[in-house]
């Protein structure tokens, strides 16, 4: 009981340091009255904009990211498993052996579907 004043007091100096870092950064730059359009824009370095913000991006890139993130999560899964193989039985072995032919059917069909693929 005697630790949530310390947690109190921990968090409110975790939410307040990002509050207090924003606004003295506003006052300083109130008080030295600075105002510049070029760097307030939002291409500081100076080179003239070649297209609007308003570009089509290709799927593919969705589609990569998508399987990306599908395989990365294989990864979180396959880790503890391999972890808890002290205390193993035939039953966790035929559902890893399930979960890794759900992945490679998943493979297969992002294979034949042509999203591996990297294309423009």
């Amino acid at each position: 009981m005697s630790q949530y004043p310390f947690f109190l007091i921990i968090f409110m100096l975790i939410v307040s340091l990002p509050l207090v870092m924003i606004l003295t950064s506003k006052i300083l730059r109130f008080i030295a009255g600075y105002k510049n359009n070029t760097s307030d824009s939002i291409y500081e370095c100076g080179e003239p904009e070649i297209e609007t913000s308003w570009t089509k991006i290709p799927i593919s890139y969705f589609k990569i990211a998508l399987i990306f993130i599908l395989f990365d999560i294989e990864i979180v899964f396959i880790f503890p498993w391999i972890l808890s193989l002290g205390d193993s039985s035939i039953t966790i072995y035929y559902s890893f052996i399930t979960f890794i032919i759900i992945l490679f059917l998943g493979w297969i069909y992002a294979y034949k579907k042509g999203y591996l693929k990297w294309e423009m």
